[in-house]
């Protein structure tokens, strides 16, 4: 036992603030323009070196990685951990090169050579992109599944939503009741945002693995993302993508139109899945956004009115149940 507890003293005396450290996410190469997602990285003064930008992310984890690139100067990024604080991107050329960077909320861009003269690079809001994402899972940055919605808009349509027929839709956060006005009550094990006539777009880069249908679903997708995870999508009314295809994070892979399956009122039903499991999102999404004092109020004040609307359903339900047994007794006598 005394082993045990020296030796864990001494991983957080080596490591005494790794815990603490930021998350770097998806890396893209795309329009000579190099896109770092992270959570809470720090991005501090690059290295220039003659053939090889160093970009040094303190505060920082990730496993390592790279990715090949086609472009006429740029060879190859790859990234590590330098030390325990620290994330080394080492970008590697073939000549002389030049860049700048330009940062957002979760977001670094390096244009090579410049942003503003680039023309080989589209027109791009950074700050309203930055506001598409969701949460960040194991190094993956997931961005809201409805296509174009931002996360103002997003905490409306699902924390903040009531549904016109709250007893049978339910409330949408995880673990709300269902079926209990049905005598059979279960835990919700997905996260609802209510919206309509919108396209429904992968969450973050994966395989269709599954597409399917039935009276409580309607139709619906399946993703398996890197490290054992997995999304799932409920009640479309349209499937666009087909088994075993790979998309991208903000690929279109089906339409809302109409309520289907057994939702009432036109939603999605989106669940995360690590590891195969059912997981509430929302504190990942709270830990996404706590730098943002908006974001961070409009989530206390929707959280403070859960419980009265919680409450008020539990007393639609009584009250139709006691109409049911009421109804019934009248029938048998």
């Amino acid at each position: 036992m005394l082993k045990k507890i020296n030796y864990c003293l001494f991983i957080l005396v080596l490591f005494p603030r790794f815990s603490e450290a930021g998350n770097l996410g998806d890396i893209f190469f795309e329009n000579a323009m190099i896109t770092i997602h992270h959570n809470a990285c720090e991005l501090k003064s690059p290295l220039k070196e003659n053939r090889k930008l160093i970009l040094p992310l303190d505060k920082c984890a990730s496993r390592s990685q790279k990715i090949t690139v086609s472009h006429p100067n740029l060879k190859k990024i790859h990234w590590a951990q330098h030390d325990s604080q620290t994330v080394w991107i080492v970008a590697t050329f073939s000549k002389d090169y030049q860049y700048e960077i330009t940062s957002s909320p979760y977001q670094y861009r390096i244009c090579l050579p410049f942003c503003k003269n680039n023309q080989l690079i589209m027109p791009h809001n950074p700050e309203r992109e930055s506001r598409t994402m969701m949460f960040m899972l194991k190094d993956i940055l997931f961005q809201i599944p409805l296509q174009g919605m931002l996360i103002d808009e997003f905490l409306d349509r699902s924390i903040g939503f009531v549904p016109q027929d709250v007893m049978r839709d339910g409330l949408p956060h995880f673990g709300a009741k269902r079926d209990d006005w049905l005598g059979s009550s279960r835990r919700h094990k997905g996260y609802d945002i209510y919206a309509n006539n919108i396209n429904v777009v992968a969450a973050a880069k994966g395989a269709v693995i599954k597409i399917g249908k039935n009276h409580i679903a309607g139709r619906y997708v399946k993703l398996h993302h890197d490290a054992k995870l997995y999304t799932v999508y409920v009640h479309l009314k349209t499937v666009m993508v087909e088994m075993g295809q790979q998309v991208k994070r903000g690929e279109i892979i089906g339409r809302i139109e109409g309520g289907t399956g057994n939702a009432i009122q036109p939603q999605l039903h989106f669940e995360i899945k690590p590891y195969n499991q059912s997981v509430d999102p929302f504190p990942l999404i709270e830990a996404f956004y706590q730098d943002d004092r908006q974001i961070v109020n409009k989530i206390r004040s929707y959280k403070a009115t859960l419980s009265a609307s919680i409450q008020t359903r539990d007393e639609i339900v009584k009250k139709f149940r006691l109409r049911s047994f009421s109804s019934l007794s009248n029938q048998i006598y």
